[in-house]
């Protein structure tokens, strides 16, 4: 044990590998930056060229295993910047950033679903709560992970508002149901937190008859405020970039190692 301890205090140095993540498509000339949760107050980008986009990153793969985003750059034109502009910061609380096309978002991002699936959550309780619901009326239930279990069968509002009623009639869950069983549709936002599961980048079609798209990356050690800077040259935008772990996050490691697995 105490070997391993001392390991750790004395890490070996990251390296850093570029890589391009894939493509994000603009035809509004406006790229929206922004936690999934937070999608209607982004950083807008104006100024951006149509046509696809690379999105390139810096990935550090540490050597104790783990591997994080420490920085994500979207580049519209050639030539060296003469002028570098923070052009706001996005407030990360689910540890992932999407980028997308303003008119994709306003015609595709949808907050409403096409589903209804019955989910119980709680780390004590979903479990009990699903068998509960499913023995009073007859359906089929399985657990999803530690913190929620889900009913196999679509629930109709009628049965939605039946199973609050029912819920409604135990002490420890009456008086916030909803925090126990809600519906999730798969809306755009479940459909980016499902596609980003253990995974570090991902790209999610919001709309597949014109392949309408978003990016989404996970940002470095997680949530905090993060600045986007563009970089200009002559007035004319040539990239835009987001820095989740630079020079001030050493201090990090220092203090939380096990962030390096």
């Amino acid at each position: 044990m105490f070997g391993w301890l001392k390991r750790r205090r004395t890490p070996r140095q990251p390296s850093v590998h570029h890589q391009v993540l894939g493509e994000l498509r603009c035809h509004s000339c406006v790229l929206l930056l922004a936690d999934p949760s937070s999608i209607y107050d982004p950083v807008k980008v104006e100024g951006v060229p149509t046509g696809q986009h690379p999105l390139h990153s810096s990935i550090i793969p540490f050597p104790e295993g783990g591997e994080r985003v420490a920085k994500i750059a979207f580049r519209f034109r050639p030539g060296d910047a003469d002028e570098w502009r923070i052009l706001g910061s996005i407030s990360v609380n689910s540890a992932t950033v999407v980028a997308l096309d303003e008119a994709t978002f306003q015609s595709h991002w949808k907050e409403v679903g096409p589903e209804r699936i019955g989910r119980t959550g709680t780390p004590k309780d979903h479990r009990r709560i699903a068998k509960l619901i499913g023995d009073k009326f007859g359906l089929e239930w399985r657990k999803v992970d530690f913190l929620h279990s889900e009913f196999v069968a679509p629930i109709s509002e009628e049965m939605e508002s039946q199973i609050m009623a029912f819920l409604q009639t135990f002490p420890e869950y009456s008086t916030y149901p909803f925090m126990f069983f809600r519906i999730e549709t798969r809306n755009s936002r479940d459909r980016v937190f499902e596609a980003m599961r253990e995974r570090k980048w991902s790209e999610v079609i919001l709309d597949e008859e014109s392949g309408a798209h978003l990016v989404a990356v996970s940002s470095g050690f997680g949530d905090g405020r993060y600045e986007v800077e563009g970089l200009y040259n002559a007035g004319e935008l040539l990239a835009v970039e987001i820095e989740f772990i630079g020079p001030a996050q050493d201090r990090i490691l220092e203090a939380f190692p096990i962030l390096r697995y």
